[in-house]
Parts: structure tokens; C-alpha cells; sequence
């Protein structure tokens, strides 16, 4: 069962938080940011759009962190405006032309690794999640022949099992 968004009793500050945020706003983001010393990829995901907007929830990597969070959050108020993000579609809303990005539906044996979060607030209850992928210069995505290698290293293929 999916957190109470009215019982913030006992919980930690950023716990509610992120309570707080799904309920006033509809969905919360949480960046994961590479702790001092390591290398990897920064990501931000989203907390709530499913619970708000029956719409996936979403991750996005590589990007500079900001920019991650700017993402997961401009998804979010396209969701709340109406709009829907589907796996494989190509979308030119998220970010600046001339890039596109394309959505693939994460294998949920990735979720504990990446957005265990979004674990803590759904509880048992499923949700899906959306990856969302962007191109290299070129118009390349991380599975494509020819993709740069910084952008095929900066987003994990989390729709392979």
C-alpha cells in the first residue's frame, strides 16, 4: 500500500518532504549525485507521477545534476498540463532543439539499484518507470551504432534485464 500522504507523524524531514511535495505539487524529485572521489553518472527520478497522474514515474542520467532535476521536473508539468510520455515515442518537448528524446520502460529488477525511493513511498504497491533517454550530437542514442561514448556510459540500458 502506497504511503499516506496525510501521515507525516515520525517521519524524518526530507521523508515528508517528499510526502509534502506529491501532495501539493503531484509528484517530488530526488537527484543522486556522485559522492566525493567517485565517477559514474549523476540522475534525478520522479516520486508521484503515478500516484497523481496514473503516468509513469521517470529517470533520467548523465546530464549535469541540475539539468537532471530541471528534466524530471519538466516532465512532471507536462504530466500535470495533460500530457503523456509513452516508451519508444520520440519527444521534442524536454529539451532544447535539436534534441529529442525517446522513453523506454525500465526492467523492474533495476528499481532497488536506482530508485529505491520511489520503493520506500509505493510500498508494495507496483509502479511503472519510464526511462528517459537523450542523444549524443548527432542524433545518436546509447544503443545506436556510432553513439558517442560519453553518452552511451552516462545512461545505463536499465530497459535490459
Amino acid at each position: 500500500m502506497t504511503k499516506s500522504l496525510d501521515d507525516k507523524g515520525g517521519l524524518s524531514a526530507p521523508d515528508a518532504k517528499v510526502l509534502g511535495d506529491i501532495q501539493n505539487v503531484g509528484w517530488h524529485v530526488t537527484g543522486v549525485f556522485a559522492q566525493n572521489n567517485e565517477k559514474g553518472p549523476e540522475w534525478a527520478f520522479s516520486i508521484g507521477l503515478f500516484h497523481s497522474f496514473q503516468q509513469p514515474e521517470v529517470v533520467v542520467f548523465g546530464l549535469p545534476f541540475e539539468t537532471c532535476m530541471d528534466v524530471v521536473n519538466v516532465i512532471g508539468q507536462e504530466v500535470k498540463a495533460g500530457k503523456r510520455y509513452e516508451p519508444g515515442g520520440e519527444f521534442t518537448d524536454i529539451l532544447q532543439d535539436p534534441y529529442h528524446c525517446v522513453f523506454r520502460e525500465v526492467d523492474r529488477r533495476h528499481y532497488a539499484d536506482y530508485v529505491g525511493y520511489a520503493l520506500w513511498f509505493y510500498e508494495d504497491d507496483p509502479f511503472p518507470l519510464l526511462q528517459c533517454f537523450w542523444p549524443d550530437k548527432k542524433g545518436f542514442f546509447p544503443w545506436d551504432d556510432g553513439c558517442n561514448d560519453y553518452v552511451k556510459n552516462a545512461q545505463p540500458l536499465l530497459f535490459v534485464p
